[in-house]
């Protein structure tokens, strides 16, 4: 399985679903054993990187507290899920980024049928700011990104 970081995870997972035994198993995870493994603050980093963001634009944009988002962008601290979206919303991140960051977190993507998250797709959709989210929330009798 030649250049695995290139593969898309839904071509490794057909391969897998393919292995019959515990020697193709086996055979797929030697192929993938150098595989880069991608994290939150790698891939956020990078697109921050991408955008032009820096880190102090992100305070304002994010209205996370200096040294917490400073200690979350250096890879010390893990964001429950309000913060990444508060992440993700401040460095104008499209829906599919902001999913796959939420992924990354194990924080569980957004989901339409629920109303919160509606809320939240819908200001990303419209790239809105988090105050701006936060006051389509609170509009809607819905808890703020903390």
């Amino acid at each position: 399985m030649k250049d695995v970081n290139n593969k898309k995870t839904v071509e490794l997972l057909e391969i897998l679903n393919q292995a019959e035994n515990s020697e193709a198993l086996k055979k797929y995870l030697e192929d993938t054993s150098d595989y880069k493994s991608l994290n939150f603050t790698d891939y956020f980093n990078e697109l921050l990187s991408k955008k032009g963001i820096n880190k102090s634009d992100m305070v304002t944009r994010s209205g996370i507290e200096r040294t917490y988002l400073y200690h979350i962008l250096s890879g010390d601290r893990v964001p429950g899920r309000d913060n990444a979206l508060r992440l993700c919303i401040g460095a104008g991140l499209k829906l599919e980024e902001t999913m796959r960051c939420l992924e990354l977190l194990s924080a569980g993507i957004l989901y339409a049928k629920n109303k919160r998250d509606s809320i939240i797709i819908y200001s990303i959709n419209r790239g809105l700011s988090v105050d701006e989210t936060n006051s389509l929330l609170y509009e809607h009798d819905e808890l703020p990104l903390k």
